[in-house]
C-alpha cells in the first residue's frame, strides 16, 4: 500500500537561514581539513620553498623560515577572520532585527569562532605532526575581533544611508 506525506513548501526564510549556516559550516569543515597533517608546518614549508626559491632562489633557510612563520599565523589570522564574518551573517540571518548590526549578532559569532578556535588547537594536540597552542587561539580570536571592528565600522554608516533615503523618500512622496 502506497502512502504520500503531506508536503508543505519550504519557506523562503528557511532557505535563507539554511543558506547562511550552510556556509559557515562549509567554512568549519575547510578549518577541521586545515588542521591535518596535510598542513602540518613540514608539508605546507615543502610547498612554500618551491615556490618561494623558484622567485627567489638566493633565500636563506633563516629568511624561509621567518616567511613561513608569518604566511602560517597570517592564515590564523585570516582563516578565523573570515569564520567570524560568516557566523556574524549566520547569526543575522537566524535571529533577525531592524539594524544592520547588533551587538548579540557579533558577540555569538565571537562566540562561535572562540570555540571553533579552542577546538581546533585542542585538535592538533591528537595530530602527531601538529601542536595545539594557546597563543595559535589568541591570533585566531585577534583576526575574529579584528573582523567585527570592521563590521561595525561599515555597518553604521550603511545604516544611516537606509535610514536617509527612507525618510527622503517619504518626505518626497506626494
Amino acid at each position: 500500500m502506497l502512502t504520500s506525506a503531506i508536503r508543505r513548501p519550504v519557506s523562503g526564510a528557511f532557505r535563507r537561514k539554511v543558506l547562511a549556516w550552510l556556509f559557515t559550516i562549509l567554512w568549519l569543515s575547510a578549518i577541521g581539513w586545515f588542521s591535518t597533517s596535510a598542513f602540518s608546518p613540514e608539508h605546507t614549508g615543502r610547498i612554500l620553498w618551491s615556490v618561494v626559491h623558484a622567485v627567489w632562489p638566493g633565500i636563506s633557510v633563516q629568511s624561509f623560515d621567518t616567511l613561513h612563520f608569518l604566511i602560517r599565523k597570517t592564515a590564523h589570522f585570516s582563516v578565523y577572520g573570515i569564520l567570524s564574518w560568516l557566523a556574524f551573517h549566520s547569526w543575522r540571518a537566524t535571529l533577525p532585527g531592524p539594524a544592520s548590526w547588533s551587538f548579540r549578532w557579533s558577540a555569538l559569532a565571537l562566540a562561535l569562532t572562540l570555540a571553533a578556535a579552542s577546538l581546533d588547537e585542542f585538535h592538533q594536540t591528537f595530530v602527531p605532526s601538529r601542536t595545539g597552542s594557546p597563543r595559535d587561539v589568541m591570533l585566531d580570536m585577534v583576526g575574529a575581533l579584528f573582523v567585527q571592528a570592521l563590521i561595525v565600522v561599515f555597518a553604521k554608516p550603511l545604516e544611516r544611508e537606509t535610514q536617509q533615503s527612507a525618510v527622503s523618500t517619504h518626505h518626497s512622496a506626494p
